[in-house]
């Protein structure tokens, strides 16, 4: 006879503390996304008749991306499933990094290291975005606008 382990709660208990820490983040992305979509949509209205509306449609991809990145209920899925890279990742790595002091601070400034590249690529690209921008021609307005 094979006498079965002893299970212990601390699988259920680091499952839940990190549910909770994804759904606060998922409360803080939707804390910035309610004013976020309410002021691109009133700028999609006001441009109406010069242009398509894309203000929205681009606050509801990036809504859409972080919602995956987040991926709320991936606790729920087998435990064979391949990990995703997402917060899962990252908050493993946070836990590494927490459980073991010796490779903790250079998992630490590694990770300080990708969060910087982050920030500095999103900046790149946001000055490259605003400057195309800047240098497109002013557009026309159309003949319905005359009306």
């Amino acid at each position: 006879m094979n006498p079965t382990p002893p299970r212990t709660a601390t699988p259920l208990i680091r499952v839940v503390i990190l549910l909770q820490l994804k759904l606060l983040l998922g409360a803080g992305r939707d804390l910035v996304l309610i004013p976020l979509a309410l002021v691109a949509a009133l700028f999609d209205i006001a441009r109406l008749k010069q242009e398509e509306p894309r203000f929205l449609r681009r606050v509801l991809r990036f809504g859409e991306h972080t919602d995956h990145w987040i991926d709320m209920w991936s606790y729920g899925r087998d435990e064979q499933a391949p990990q995703r890279e997402n917060v899962d990742a990252l908050l493993a790595r946070v836990e590494e990094v927490v459980r073991d002091p010796q490779t903790g601070a250079r998992r630490a400034r590694v990770l300080k290291r990708w969060a910087e590249r982050q920030v500095a690529r999103a900046r790149l690209r946001a000055a490259q975005e605003m400057s195309a921008r800047l240098a497109a021609p002013p557009s026309l307005p159309s003949d319905h606008s005359k009306r």
